[in-house]
């Protein structure tokens, strides 16, 4: 059985005229979300083999801050990716790693979360919890019974929305 974690980046700073989005850092508040999701990690003791973040530097601040030991992937593909984007790079992902946290943006995964969440074998509160939204710092986390490359649906078990 893989894991596959799905964090939105932690509260940012609005965008300022004549600086690029990429450029947007997290606020105190997005600083301590982020703390406490890598708190969150480790007491749910989960392994994590792998983290794959956006180039922007909201999201490689979010997963610093997490605090895990994994090895950490920075990639521009994941920078506001679409969902179908985000899927195939999940398919390019080493079976070896069993679980994999992916920390970007709305709305590619959010709408991941939701394409891959099966309705039959999902928990019913973390499907109607992603329904409406999913703000940043919300991590979801999905068990996956195929290889990455076949991966078609998973069980969303849980939803974490920040506090």
């Amino acid at each position: 059985m893989r894991k596959l974690l799905l964090l939105r980046h932690a509260q940012t700073e609005n965008v300022r005229p004549g600086s690029p989005d990429r450029d947007r850092r997290l606020t105190e508040d997005g600083e301590r979300q982020a703390i406490a999701v890598g708190e969150y990690l480790r007491a749910q003791e989960m392994g994590i083999d792998l983290v794959v973040c956006s180039s922007a530097a909201r999201t490689r601040q979010t997963a610093e801050l997490l605090g895990l030991a994994a090895p950490t992937e920075v990639s521009d593909q994941l920078y506001n990716a679409g969902g179908e984007t985000i899927l195939t790079l999940i398919s390019e992902f080493e079976d070896a790693a069993g679980q994999v946290l992916l920390v970007g943006h709305a709305p590619g995964l959010p709408w991941v979360a939701g394409e891959l969440a099966d309705p039959e074998t999902s928990d019913p509160a973390a499907l109607a919890t992603i329904e409406y939204r999913f703000p940043p710092a919300t991590l979801a986390i999905l068990d996956v019974s195929a290889t990455w490359a076949e991966l078609e649906h998973a069980a969303l078990v849980a939803v974490r929305l920040p506090t």
